[in-house]
């Protein structure tokens, strides 16, 4: 069955159906032909039971903030203050991206909009100034990764509601990973700077930089409302993503950049977005279903028993099953698919849940810009005018730090566990 159901989807997505579609099909295709005898409510049953959390409500709540966030002005103004404070270095914009991707994780927690976001600013004005396009695609790209790791996370949020674990330790938890990836992207902007002698900007004086951060103050404290609220006990995570919507919804109007049509359309844009990641989430789950039905958690329970008690060998195997499959399937639905799968041999081996679900979560980002799918990658190309292809040779060289970073975390547990230790407690 599980054979017939992977030959299955892959002819589809290679007819050009979209993945979550062919994974649906190919799903109730193999419970037909294979487990004819079930009732079919079963498919509704798993479906409804997958979206039905209230954690999940969190979700729409943080792609409409950063929607908002977009079509209000201030990414603009963090991009601006971010070009103020490092744009004079040389090979500046590639700094300013990295910075400017970090304090929009703060906000919005979603890779993908922060890649169209960044993409529809930064990649014209890095063209402008000479830098290559395949770099420049391939930085915002990555830089957009930061999303899911800096809190707050939408992906996080999905994972915490499958596990009951901790959504504000798993916020904690991505901090340090986030800040390592952004230093490592830091690295590579630095090298290519010099390689290619890419420019900087005139710097224009402290005036200009507190006029710049004057500017973008708003935005700029949205992340500390997330740290004092959620870890002062005055809200919950999914009462915060309203606090963020309400928050950019009046800077928007304060800045005169808002307006009652573009607050429609980013709930409109919102809903299409949920919509799709719900849909994904529901068939994942019923082909997580169906695949345990089939013996593959009990198949690769076996296989991860044959490494003994090669714990290193272990993680390396999960690590490696994550990264691959990353390249053809959306990683919400690997992570509904292979978390319960995964969890317990992570607990047999003495790894604690919050590094584990930090690993998961940063193969799963890898996976964003990781070709021949890469939807975030894809994003960045679409709104840059770049082809998909010019990039699929730079991109590597993110997707190599990014796995550096997963690999440190997978095998140093104070970078993911210290911080939420010390701020929530064990």
């Amino acid at each position: 069955m599980i054979l017939f159901l992977a030959i299955f989807t892959v002819l589809l997505v290679a007819a050009g159906t979209p993945i979550a579609f062919a994974m649906g099909a190919s799903t109730i295709a193999s419970m037909l032909i294979f487990l004819g005898h079930l009732p079919g409510e079963i498919v509704a049953q798993r479906i409804v039971n997958a979206v039905d959390k209230f954690p999940l409500v969190a979700v729409p709540l943080f792609i409409l903030a950063g929607e908002l966030m977009n079509t209000g002005g201030l990414t603009d103004r963090l991009v601006n203050f971010c070009r103020a404070l490092f744009g004079w270095i040389k090979g500046g914009l590639g700094y300013v991206t990295v910075a400017t991707a970090i304090f929009l994780s703060g906000i919005s927690g979603s890779g993908t909009a922060d890649a169209a976001a960044l993409s529809k600013t930064l990649i014209p004005s890095m063209r402008k100034q000479g830098y290559d396009d395949a770099f420049s695609t391939s930085l915002v790209a990555a830089s957009a990764t930061l999303g899911p790791i800096i809190p707050p996370s939408i992906v996080m949020i999905i994972y915490a509601s499958m596990t009951n674990i901790s959504i504000g330790k798993l916020f904690m938890a991505g901090v340090v990973p986030g800040l390592l990836m952004g230093a490592a992207f830091i690295l590579i902007v630095f090298v290519k700077a010099r390689l290619n002698n890419y420019p900087r900007d005139d710097w224009q004086g402290l005036g200009n930089l507190f006029r710049a951060a004057i500017a973008a103050a708003g935005p700029l404290v949205a992340p500390a409302i997330l740290v004092v609220g959620l870890f002062g006990g005055y809200f919950t995570a999914t009462e915060l993503g309203a606090i963020v919507v309400a928050y950019a919804t009046i800077l928007g109007f304060v800045y005169g950049e808002m307006t009652w049509e573009r607050v429609f359309k980013a709930c409109c844009d919102t809903a299409l977005s949920t919509g799709v990641i719900l849909f994904v989430i529901a068939v994942a789950s019923l082909l997580g279903w169906v695949l345990a039905v089939g013996r593959l958690p009990q198949d690769i329970g076996a296989l991860i028993a044959s490494l003994g008690d090669q714990r290193v060998l272990i993680i390396l195997v999960i690590i490696a099953i994550l990264l691959v499959l990353g390249c053809f399937l959306d990683g919400v639905a690997i992570m509904v698919i292979l978390v319960p799968i995964f969890l317990p041999v992570s607990i047999a081996i003495g790894m604690d849940p919050i590094q584990f679900a930090m690993v998961i979560i940063l193969c799963i980002v890898a996976g964003g810009i990781t070709p021949p799918v890469g939807i975030i990658l894809y994003i960045c190309c679409q709104v840059g005018g770049v082809p998909f292809r010019q990039v699929t040779g730079m991109i590597w060289w993110f997707v190599i730090a990014l796995l550096a970073v997963t690999l440190a975390c997978a095998f140093i547990p104070a970078l993911t566990t210290a911080l939420p230790n010390a701020m929530i407690g064990k």
